[in-house]
């Protein structure tokens, strides 16, 4: 996936949007055809590498129309863009969980025939992806710059990097572990803790529904400002408090919500004429950030 984030930059510029869009897409339901016929390990990593390229590329890929298309009420339709992003995983891993026992052809899907059925409706936007008509790119090629020529030395930019990684590490913190903390620490049953989770996501979607216009109201810099110390306050609340604070954690999931939506905003109104490269840096970094943060929380878990 990070590899992918980091080329995805300058393929919108040399094949297109739509073709990079269908790439995307496409790379992810052939990859579900793969996973479904692995017969071994190295089969299903390579199917694995497959998919998430796919979906490294479709991850930068909807950003940059995103950042042409949004050129009014940013931070709203960012968030309400990935408010449908959270609606999808809460809603699709219940239905691919209930898929795994039917019966097809006379025998039970199970879990490779739902990731191939489920990949597969990877092809439905394909469809509109082929009809649109993405927004031309206006200005001249000398005004643009590659990745090479981005301002790394901007402190800024890395500012905006690290409030995005912190943002993601803490939210794929509480999606990866809270269950496993609240039965380890706490001594909760499986049901309840999953119950907690399930309202973490609830509050995680309904804020990015209903907070995408106050980001634009008050600013992106102030809304990162105050959004992230709501929910480090609620996080840290929540640990000091002990059991009768885990709803802390859900709360919690109000001000994780919106920092990715609100950061894409704050790329795009920033570098209004080099978005796509300050995209596919921005994410490319968090993203390796992520992996390094998610490794230490998993260690410090063990001990």
């Amino acid at each position: 996936m990070l590899l992918a984030c980091s080329f995805t930059g300058w393929l919108p510029r040399k094949a297109g949007m739509k073709l990079t869009t269908m790439l995307a897409l496409g790379s992810m339901a052939v990859s579900g055809i793969f996973i479904y016929i692995a017969s071994n390990y190295a089969a299903i990593s390579v199917s694995y590498f497959l998919m998430y390229a796919g979906n490294g590329i479709l991850e930068i890929g909807l950003a940059l129309p995103a950042a042409r298309i949004f050129v009014k009420n940013t931070g709203t339709m960012m968030n309400l863009a990935h408010f449908f992003y959270g609606l999808s995983s809460m809603i699709v891993p219940m239905l691919a969980a209930s898929l795994m026992g039917v019966s097809l052809f006379g025998s039970e899907l199970g879990w490779l025939g739902m990731y191939a059925l489920m990949l597969a409706l990877s092809v439905l936007p394909i469809l509109p992806a082929i009809l649109a008509k993405f927004p031309t790119e206006e200005r001249k090629q000398e005004e643009r710059i590659s990745l090479k020529q981005y301002d790394v030395k901007d402190p800024i930019a890395w500012i905006i990097i690290a409030v995005l990684s912190h943002g993601v590490i803490s939210e794929l913190a509480v999606g990866g572990w809270l269950v496993n903390f609240l039965e380890k620490a706490y001594g909760w049953s499986n049901e309840a803790s999953a119950r907690m989770l399930s309202a973490f996501y609830h509050c995680f979607m309904l804020a990015r529904l209903f907070l995408g216009p106050v980001t634009d109201k008050i600013g992106y810099t102030k809304s990162l400002i105050y959004l992230s110390a709501a929910s480090g306050l609620c996080s840290v609340a929540a640990i000091i408090v002990g059991d009768p604070g885990a709803i802390l954690f859900t709360l919690a999931g109000v001000g994780f919500a919106p920092v990715y939506p609100t950061v894409m905003a704050l790329l795009v109104r920033r570098y209004k004429n080099n978005a796509d490269t300050a995209i596919t840096f921005t994410v490319t970094l968090m993203g390796i950030a992520s992996v390094i943060g998610n490794f230490a929380i998993e260690r410090s878990l063990t001990y």
